[in-house]
């Protein structure tokens, strides 16, 4: 892009198309080379084409965007904000090289996706979850709806703050305490401890095993379930839970093994009279 254009006028609504574009198609195009690259290079059009004096510098502008790029889709929305604010200002004058905006989103995807990953993907989804199912368990029907509702109003209420806080800060936003190093790894380690206290109230509330086995000394009947209970209630879905989380993650198993292993023991154990 070359010339010095201080009449360049970018306003929130180009801003929102930016965040609306990027939260309708991040994993749109997504690929394991470069990731939601495509996803990114295509919200920065809106603001593109107002600082662009033709095709071969929107084709270039768009090329440099090119590069890899992930990062959570919610939280990652201030850096998609400040790389649109980088190129209004070089549009303007600013020497702001290609290294810059790749340098950008190198230093802070990784940390805005730690962060996104403890904040949305793990602790906000699972409470926002933990509602809905308590609900849909009692034969609520709005249990999904009111997932549906809560989920969509904090991923686009956060994305369209974000995307403008990003374009405020634009260059700054390297230096903002929102998201220093230190700042990002307290919030994760103490998002990582809620999820993680979330996750264990959930599997106590929702995972529910027993066994009917029970054996006669005489007169009197032993019920397995009893003595499992003595020793402490909710034993058996516990034991579940946490040889699930084993084989998961210190074994590598995957989810749809786990799944089909689930089954076949619930099956069998069924059938068998044994839970």
């Amino acid at each position: 892009m070359g010339g010095n254009r201080d009449n360049i006028e970018v306003t929130k609504k180009d801003i929102y198309k930016v965040g609306i574009r990027w939260l309708l198609s991040n994993t749109s195009a997504w690929n394991w080379e470069r990731m939601q690259n495509v996803a990114f290079a295509w919200s920065m059009v809106p603001v593109l084409k107002k600082i662009c004096k033709n095709k071969e510098e929107l084709g270039a502008a768009l090329s440099r965007h090119m590069s890899f790029f992930n990062t959570e889709p919610t939280i990652g929305t201030p850096l998609i904000g400040a790389v649109a604010a980088m190129e209004v200002q070089r549009a303007k004058g600013e020497d702001i090289p290609d290294d810059v905006f790749n340098a950008i989103k190198s230093g802070l995807m990784g940390p805005m996706a730690a962060l996104g990953d403890s904040l949305f993907a793990s602790t906000g989804n699972a409470l926002l979850l933990s509602f809905g199912m308590g609900l849909a368990l009692e034969g609520n029907v709005l249990g999904p709806i009111i997932f549906m509702v809560l989920w969509s109003a904090v991923t686009l209420g956060f994305s369209m703050w974000g995307v403008q806080f990003g374009f405020r800060e634009g260059l700054k936003i390297m230096d903002s305490e929102i998201f220093s190093p230190a700042m990002i790894a307290k919030a994760t380690s103490f998002l990582s401890i809620l999820g993680l206290t979330v996750v264990g109230g959930l599997s106590a509330q929702f995972v529910s095993l027993s066994t009917p086995v029970s054996w006669t000394n005489g007169e009197s009947t032993t019920q397995l379930q009893t003595i499992l209970d003595g020793l402490m209630p909710g034993l058996l879905p516990f034991i579940v839970v946490m040889t699930i989380w084993y084989l998961h993650d210190k074994k590598n198993m995957s989810v749809i093994k786990l799944l089909v292993i689930l089954i076949i023991i619930g099956a069998v154990g069924s059938l068998l009279h044994v839970f």
